[in-house]
């Protein structure tokens, strides 16, 4: 409860709301659409480009020694930005080096991390339940800040962002456990470590499983399938959701009906996100993320071809649902992380995996900005979008799980 209240504020302020200041700011600081999607992928890829060292102090100081100093740290740079960024130069320096770097190390990194440290059986339900809340966030959040921008300005929502983060996320620090074996427990309630049935008849063995070692799980087909698929997933939906708005205003929609229509695709990946926690504990991870891609590509047609002033908004409206729940099942490849390799280095597995993409988190939204500041449109962007897409759907339905380790088997290595 604790992580979903700090996520549902996160997420709709900082990796959802920032949709609705990235026509805002570009049009503030009279800056091209390139220029602002820059800035923003960047601070995306941010998260990616630290992971393997946050992963690291993760697993080794512990989830909450990162979660508190980020959480303020954000803050801060949310006061700083609504009153001393006036040019380039400090919009990227104030949101790259303080509100993405807060926000990344507290909620990328830490958060996730410490919610697989208590659970296994659950553990799709229990991730997800955390990102569906925190796409109920993304619904409520932006279309409120976009009210406030509209109405007020961009600076005025910016700095309630940092007094959010102050009042409504920090005091639920209090409630964070690095994992359940600080107090005593086990994951999932469990009196005893989960056993693993070796052998048949007189040589049936009961054995203690064990999680894998990094260099154990980079030695799998299957972590090398997670990491192919999540990055030609992000490289086909990143420069598409940083430029959302802007691509459904092209499309003939209004801006405030663009933050609408965004908050709902959020609101959508809501209910996707329960439902297929849920399945994600009793259907094969793999089968899931391999189908949701595929509507996801489905969902960039639809796009491609809508247009809000005539008979085609139909599409616009079904890309919305389509990506709703599409997206919504990106969370499965971190429930999928946990199940094929255990608590204890998710962490670090989790970081080099972002870190592997973190480029296209970079390259995908510069070069959707760079085609609409030169042809006026998205399409250009557009079209390998869908490819991308169709390329992650086949690649999530490769994936096979790996084997399950036990504590004999590490006595023998």
């Amino acid at each position: 409860m604790a992580c979903s209240a700090m996520a549902f504020f996160a997420s709709g302020i900082f990796f959802r709301g920032f949709t609705v200041f990235v026509p805002a700011v570009r049009d503030s600081l009279g800056l091209s659409q390139a220029q602002t999607n820059l800035v923003f992928s960047v601070a995306r890829a941010e998260g990616g480009l630290e992971g393997p060292v946050a992963g690291w102090a993760i697993d080794r100081f512990g989830n909450r020694a990162l979660l508190v100093p980020g959480i303020i740290l954000a803050a801060i740079g949310y006061f700083v930005f609504a009153g001393f960024v006036h040019s380039y130069l400090t919009f990227a320096l104030v949101y790259l080096g303080m509100i993405s770097l807060g926000n990344s190390i507290a909620f990328q990194h830490a958060l996730f991390a410490g919610l697989n440290q208590w659970f296994r059986r659950r553990r799709s339900l229990a991730i997800s339940t955390l990102a569906a809340v925190s796409s109920l966030g993304g619904l409520i959040l932006v279309p409120v800040m976009s009210l406030i921008i509209l109405n007020l300005s961009w600076r005025w929502a910016i700095l309630g962002a940092g007094g959010a983060y102050l009042v409504a996320i920090l005091p639920f620090t209090l409630m964070f456990r690095n994992r359940p074996e600080d107090i005593g427990l086990l994951p999932d309630g469990d009196t005893s470590p989960p056993l693993i049935s070796t052998g048949a008849g007189s040589t049936a063995r009961n054995l203690e499983e064990r999680d894998y070692t990094v260099k154990e799980a980079l030695r799998t087909r299957a972590y090398w399938m997670l990491m192919l698929g999540a990055g030609l997933r992000q490289m086909a939906t990143i420069g598409i959701l940083v430029s959302i708005i802007p691509i459904l205003e092209s499309k003939g929609v209004s801006r405030q009906t663009a933050a609408n229509l965004t908050g709902a695709i959020f609101g959508i990946n809501f209910l996707s996100r329960l439902a297929l926690g849920y399945l994600g504990d009793k259907w094969p991870k793999s089968g899931i993320l391999g189908a949701t891609l595929a509507l996801e590509a489905i969902g960039f047609v639809c796009l491609f071809f809508g247009s809000w002033n005539d008979g085609r908004f139909v599409l616009l409206v079904m890309f919305v649902v389509l990506e709703g729940f599409g997206d919504g099942a990106g969370i499965i490849v971190w429930a999928a992380l946990g199940e094929y390799y255990g608590r204890d280095k998710f962490a670090s597995l989790r970081g080099i995996i972002t870190f592997s993409h973190s480029w296209a988190l970079v390259a995908a939204p510069v070069f959707a900005g760079w085609a609409f500041d030169h042809y006026g449109n998205f399409d250009l962007a557009l079209i390998p979008a869908i490819g991308l897409a169709v390329a992650a759907s086949l690649c999530f339905f490769l994936v096979k799980k790996p084997p399950q380790l036990t504590q004999e088997a590490a006595a023998d290595q």
